[in-house]
């Protein structure tokens, strides 16, 4: 993985050429400004002296201004920090690595990346094919098992840690929106949502919800931890014509039992999964188990399965209870099925 030393060396002809070939000229398209979060997108049209045209993405992000970074208190670049983590690198014999190149500048990232627009989901919320599903839950299961209580992932110390995934969507204030607040939008209907899921849960439920994320996890702290992605949605997704699996947007990279990815992925692919979660749960452990080579303990299975619904919901309860309140059968399934599963937490829990 190439280090550059500046950004703007990134889309630089000279210095593109000493990764790609001799570069003839190159075009530049913008393709997103601020979204969900606060990273810019760029198309890199390269054309080469050979006659090849190679197009790259080039993402750039400044660390103070995003605020999903700063909720998630990130002051090293994370998705950077990963490319430049020798320990780390084994990751990328399990997924197919998307970066080309990177640099780290005042605080600012940028990353370059093979541009794989042709191979990724369509933007529609419908379910994928089960045969996909079952690739990215058993690449999934892969990189966990490669990472299995690795002393490697322990000691890396500006991962995530497990708490940190439960409190950047979850209820309350976040003392970080005051100098990078989320785009109002998303800002309204994250406070909207949580107004409207704490008001619709039963007591239990919305006790555990609003604990401290530090002691919301503290059932779950003894689980075995491996590295995660902690972003797995599709739109983070390609499937290449090899079969391999693409992951971007590596930016919440963290330490943490797979109960985390696991609640995260069923809570934001919910209209897109070809199976019903509980048979995403039993592929994934499937999974697990084979690049495992052994079969997980039932009462730990159980554990994960609970931290994954936790997960799930301090992540996405907000958007699930603005799905419900709209009234539409798929948004009253998806809020009832969530709960109920809240339910079975709840009565496990001891104070």
């Amino acid at each position: 993985m190439e280090r550059f030393k500046t950004i703007s060396d990134l889309s630089n002809p000279a210095m593109l050429g000493k990764l790609i070939g001799p570069v003839a000229m190159i075009s530049k398209t913008l393709l997103s400004a601020v979204g969900f979060s606060g990273s810019v997108l760029e198309r890199i049209e390269v054309h080469l002296q050979s006659g090849e045209v190679r197009n790259l993405i080039l993402k750039y992000t400044r660390l103070e201004e995003d605020w999903l970074t700063q909720r998630a208190q990130d002051q090293v670049g994370r998705e950077a920090a990963l490319l430049g983590e020798s320990g780390l690198s084994g990751l990328w014999k399990n997924v197919h690595c998307p970066y080309v190149a990177f640099a780290v500048e005042n605080g600012e990232i940028g990353l370059l990346m093979d541009d794989f627009s042709e191979f990724l989901f369509p933007d529609v919320r419908e379910p994928i094919n089960k045969g996909s599903e079952d690739l990215i839950l058993n690449t999934m299961a892969s990189f966990h098992a490669a990472f299995w209580e690795s002393s490697v992932v322990k000691e890396v110390k500006w991962l995530i840690k497990p708490h940190q995934y439960l409190e950047v969507l979850g209820p309350g204030e976040h003392e970080s929106d005051q100098f990078a607040p989320p785009p109002h939008k998303i800002m309204y209907n994250m406070r909207e949502g949580w107004k409207t899921a704490l008001r619709l849960l039963p007591g239990p439920i919305s006790h555990l919800l609003r604990k401290p994320p530090i002691e919301l996890f503290r059932p779950w702290k003894e689980l075995p931890i491996t590295l995660l992605h902690g972003d797995a949605k599709m739109a983070n997704m390609a499937i290449l014509p090899t079969g391999k699996l693409v992951l971007f947007d590596w930016t919440y990279v963290g330490c943490g039992p797979c109960g985390i990815e696991l609640g995260w992925f069923l809570a934001v692919n919910s209209t897109r999964l070809a199976s019903s979660k509980d048979e995403v749960l039993i592929k994934y452990r499937s999974s697990l188990e084979s690049h495992l080579k052994y079969r997980l303990e039932e009462r730990t299975w159980e554990k994960m399965k609970e931290l994954a619904i936790v997960t799930g919901a301090m992540m996405m309860l907000w958007n699930k209870a603005l799905g419900f309140q709209s009234g539409t059968e798929r948004g009253k399934d998806e809020w009832t099925w969530w709960v109920a599963q809240l339910n079975k937490v709840a009565s496990n829990m001891v104070d």
